[in-house]
């Protein structure tokens, strides 16, 4: 995508392209987190200014969708009246994925054999990251889904804390509180808002364990709709934006979570929006 907008708009790193890369271990309200708030602040500001004093349009994907989410609404008006021309979403993570759950569950190895990384390793790490429990599906989003079936018992995102007891999850249900008070979603941010994301891939949804096998073994993952790692109703709830300008939702090759950001029709539209060449607004799905 940098590339793209390189070559397109003959735009320069470190001047008018900038990145705001966060620790995705620690969600917004740690102390890391806040920390990176003030600084985000005065990136936009000095950028702003580099630029002859031209509005900053904020680009984020994925968790970084959730955390701009925060840093806006604790922005003034004023402020982003003056400093922000808008917020453009790709693959915003608003109500959570399925994913985060067997992180915690079980160990997340993102489609790395076992036999290169261990499972239950990796879930020593992700059960000390407030992140992940900030990620666990929303109940406005899942409803009454049974998310984890173990045990003969069925667990629903209203359920997490007794699912971490089950677990014996050291400290999760601490963590699990400590995160609720920080937004995925907020419909009204003060700036005009650009939604792209995929759909039609298979993602994971639900998890099953066999009897006796809850948590130290990996579940049978039954999937549903979504970009290969957020849920679709997650991704949808993008459009409750109150400035909402554009939604499109992408489907085919390159339409995963992480490919998204490598299609042509992606950039095009980033590019076009970028140069004043986008008009109108529009909620398209292909």
């Amino acid at each position: 995508m940098i590339l793209g907008l390189e070559t397109r708009l003959g735009m320069k790193r470190g001047i008018n392209i900038r990145g705001a890369p966060y620790d995705y271990r620690y969600s917004p309200n740690t102390k890391v987190g806040q920390q990176y708030m003030i600084r985000l602040k005065y990136l936009v500001e000095e950028t702003y200014e580099l630029n002859d004093n031209t509005p900053v349009m904020i680009v984020a994907h994925s968790m970084g969708n959730p955390y701009m989410v925060n840093f806006l609404s604790l922005m003034e008006q004023k402020w982003k009246d003056k400093y922000i021309k808008g917020y453009v979403s790709f693959a915003g993570v608003f109500g959570g994925a399925s994913k985060a759950i067997r992180s915690i569950m079980s160990g997340e190895t993102e489609g790395l054999p076992e036999i290169i990384v261990d499972p239950l390793t990796m879930r020593e790490f992700e059960r000390t990251s407030p992140s992940v429990y900030w990620l666990f599906p929303t109940p406005n989003v899942m409803k009454d889904l049974p998310l984890v079936i173990a045990n003969g018992r069925n667990y629903t995102a209203s359920q997490y804390r007794q699912l971490l007891e089950d677990a014996k999850v050291d400290k999760g249900a601490e963590l699990y509180d400590y995160i609720q008070d920080v937004p995925l979603f907020l419909p009204d941010l003060g700036v005009d808002v650009y939604c792209m994301h995929g759909i039609n891939q298979t993602t994971p949804l639900q998890f099953r364990y066999k009897e006796g096998a809850f948590p130290d073994k990996y579940p049978t993952t039954i999937t549903g709709n979504g970009d290969g790692t957020v849920n679709l109703p997650s991704l949808q709830l993008c459009k409750q934006f109150k400035r909402l300008k554009h939604y499109q939702a992408v489907s085919g090759f390159l339409a995963t979570h992480l490919e998204i950001l490598q299609r042509d029709d992606v950039i095009e539209f980033l590019s076009d929006l970028l140069a004043g060449r986008f008009e109108g607004e529009q909620q398209l799905d292909i």
